[in-house]
């Protein structure tokens, strides 16, 4: 099924390429002469392209195919270098380009210009009207923060007063995203917005599905998009009611099969040992299995390693007595779409996952729901 299903998305973008012509017209009538209009967008084949056009007379044209809605972005730019660093005096904004013809409207700043054009674009002005407020306030607070976090001396104290304040715009943000989302699920902007978001670094089907599932065919057939039905339909091989096994390598070279635990309760733990969430919690699942090991219960350490040194060296630093396997190539974490980590998955004594992502200092509470 996902290979029909795959083979079906794929075949789209060469339907519609020829016809995603765009064209961009902008008017910057007190813009200096000696400026350029650098378009940053992707292509119909979906590659990374820049095109450029001469500001002349305080106007300038931009054309060239694209394919579905995608982030873009215009800057404008001196003709010539002149060794001065303009890192931070960058005049660019963020667009969402599509077929049809967009107009740029501003004086002497591509920044404060307003774009216009295409459905997606017009979806985004829409979203950043919405969340606009939040988002600079969300920003203020978070440079506040990392200006404390990383000081020669941290004030702990202001550390947890900036997060305390963060933490309701945050919440605010998510809710904003997603009732957008579900509001515009047609919109290439809600499916950025997902794939982006929290929801898609641990993909949870009973979180994600109310967001994933509405999304539309034509958003689905994007470049984004394609690559999405692709990381869910691995990402479900591992969810809850699913039944699991594997054949991998140990730390001794020999072969492991994951069934050959059946009849016991597995937490499946996918780490490495440059994560350093991972590490913290090495300590809480140490604790979980020295008091559920007599209980059937068994853990089996996945490893995304480069290396087999670093790797052993920190099985042997954390103390982990538990079955380790590598996975140098990733090959368990691309069969099912682990892209982020710690994650790991309880499995019940017939092979069935009954948990996802039991973490943190509260792992042998969680853990004691179902072993007992």
């Amino acid at each position: 099924m996902k290979k029909i299903m795959l083979t079906i998305l794929c075949a789209v973008p060469f339907m519609v390429q020829a016809q995603d012509k765009f064209e961009i017209t902008g008017k910057l009538p007190a813009a200096d002469s000696d400026r350029i209009v650098v378009l940053s967008y992707k292509n119909s084949q979906g590659k990374a392209k820049s095109d450029t056009a001469a500001v002349k007379n305080g106007t300038f044209t931009l054309t060239g195919e694209t394919a579905f809605g995608n982030m873009s972005k215009l800057s404008l730019v001196p003709v010539k270098k002149d060794g001065v660093d303009r890192r931070r005096q960058s005049d660019e904004q963020a667009f969402y380009l599509e077929k049809g013809k967009y107009n740029v409207v501003g004086t002497d700043s591509i920044t404060t210009a307003k774009i216009t054009g295409g459905q997606a674009q017009t979806d985004y002005l829409l979203y950043m009207a919405q969340t606009g407020k939040l988002l600079a306030q969300y920003k203020e607070i978070t440079e506040r923060f990392m200006k404390v976090y990383y000081a020669q001396e941290k004030d702990t104290v202001e550390v947890k007063k900036i997060q305390a304040e963060a933490r309701p715009v945050h919440d605010q943000l998510e809710a904003a995203k997603d009732a957008f989302m579900l509001s515009h699920p047609d919109s290439y902007v809600s499916l950025d917005l997902l794939v982006g978001g929290e929801k898609a670094v641990l993909i949870d089907p009973k979180v994600f599905d109310p967001f994933y599932k509405p999304l539309t065919k034509r958003v689905l057939a994007s470049f984004i998009g394609q690559k999405l039905v692709a990381t869910y339909e691995k990402a479900v091989l591992l969810s809850i009611g699913k039944t699991v096994d594997f054949t991998q390598t140990d730390d001794k070279g020999n072969e492991f099969k994951l069934s050959s635990l059946k009849g016991k309760y597995v937490l499946v733990d996918f780490w490495a040992s440059w994560c350093a969430p991972c590490r913290a919690d090495n300590p809480h699942m140490l604790k979980a299995y020295k008091m559920l090991k007599d209980k059937n219960f068994e853990i089996v350490g996945v490893s995304l390693d480069d290396t087999d040194g670093v790797w052993l060296k920190a099985v042997d630093q954390d103390g982990l007595p538990w079955t380790q396997l590598r996975d140098l190539k990733n090959e368990l974490a691309t069969r099912f779409g682990i892209s982020a980590i710690p994650q790991n998955a309880l499995i019940d004594p017939n092979g069935v996952v009954i948990a996802k992502n039991l973490l943190g200092k509260d792992l042998l509470s969680q853990l004691s729901k179902f072993i007992r």
